[in-house]
């Protein structure tokens, strides 16, 4: 079965996880793209649905293998009208997923509790200033 409405509840469910407190509410967010699934599948990320756009046109077909190994989960068919409504990514591949926040205690990492730091894009900062104190 092929969702072709946006106004069915599961469309507006995921609609609502682009927004910080429905991710918080429902302890869920959403990744989009061959390589973000690929990798949440590598890391046994807990995906709860995996949406599919049925007749999507893109550049970059999905590849069998990832078809095979989206199979075991539970996947959500949309068109093409539907899936362009649920992303805000410019140029989409056509899947996305739904990912559990707070994996369960198995994994040893309790996210409401322990302290992480995360770093992206660091940069030297020399390397863009005028701070000729510390370019000697």
């Amino acid at each position: 079965m092929v969702i072709t409405s946006k106004d069915n509840e599961f469309v507006k469910h995921v609609k609502k996880l682009k927004e910080k407190k429905y991710r918080e509410e429902y302890g869920e967010f959403i990744v989009e793209g061959i390589k973000m699934i690929e990798e949440a599948i590598s890391e046994e990320a807990v995906i709860k649905q995996i949406v599919i756009c049925d007749d999507c046109k893109t550049e970059s077909a999905i590849p069998n293998e990832l078809m095979y190994e989206i199979a075991k989960y539970d996947c959500i068919y949309v068109s093409e009208k539907v899936f362009y409504t649920m992303t805000d990514v410019t140029n989409p591949q056509g899947i996305m997923a739904i990912i559990e926040k707070y994996p369960s205690a198995e994994n040893g990492i309790d996210f409401k509790e322990d302290f992480f730091l995360v770093l992206d894009n660091i940069q030297d900062p020399r390397k863009y200033g005028n701070n000729t104190k510390n370019s000697r």
